[in-house]
């Protein structure tokens, strides 16, 4: 196996380990959401730090949610032209569109490391509730996450050009 191959193998197996553990974030939702409930309903003794844990919980997980999925081609796609190729088509097709992204996600990454530097210079807390945790862990999940995707984004586009460069149709 080539040097590229074990780097393209290595991202994947990354991708697919952050989408497994994160799923796990459904659970610790569940769990607070759940002890929310208890407390409220209950022992009439509502949490001021709940609904803000699971939101910041459910940002983090559809961040990393995403680098599984996008390993997985299960982002949407319009189907009806794509099939209408053969599989070189289709991978030139995929080309287009993933240098399109890794364009837009280049851009995304550069933004939100600079969202994210600005609330840990700040030490910024929330200002939803009187709770007040620092928000800035939370925040740099979203570079994180972006960057993730970028890679795997990248992973996709060499394997593409690989295939558009090297398909031969069966005759």
């Amino acid at each position: 196996m080539s040097g590229i191959s074990r780097l393209l193998n290595y991202q994947d197996e990354i991708s697919e380990f952050i989408g497994k553990a994160s799923s796990w974030m459904c659970l610790a939702m569940i769990g607070v959401l759940l002890y929310e409930i208890a407390a409220r309903y209950l022992f009439l003794s509502p949490t001021s730090w709940a609904h803000e844990s699971t939101t910041m919980l459910y940002g983090s997980f559809c961040m990393f949610a995403g680098i599984y999925t996008h390993k997985h081609h299960g982002h949407v796609r319009s189907e009806v032209v794509y099939h209408l190729f053969d599989k070189r088509g289709r991978a030139i097709l995929d080309v287009i569109t993933g240098c399109v992204v890794l364009i837009m996600f280049g851009v995304f990454f550069v933004a939100a490391c600079e969202f994210a530097y600005d609330s840990w210079q700040s030490g910024e807390l929330s200002s939803k509730s009187t709770w007040a945790p620092p928000i800035y862990p939370f925040k740099t999940m979203l570079p994180i996450g972006v960057g993730l995707i970028w890679l795997q984004g990248l992973v996709h586009l060499i394997r593409d050009i690989q295939v558009a460069l090297n398909y031969r149709p069966d005759k």
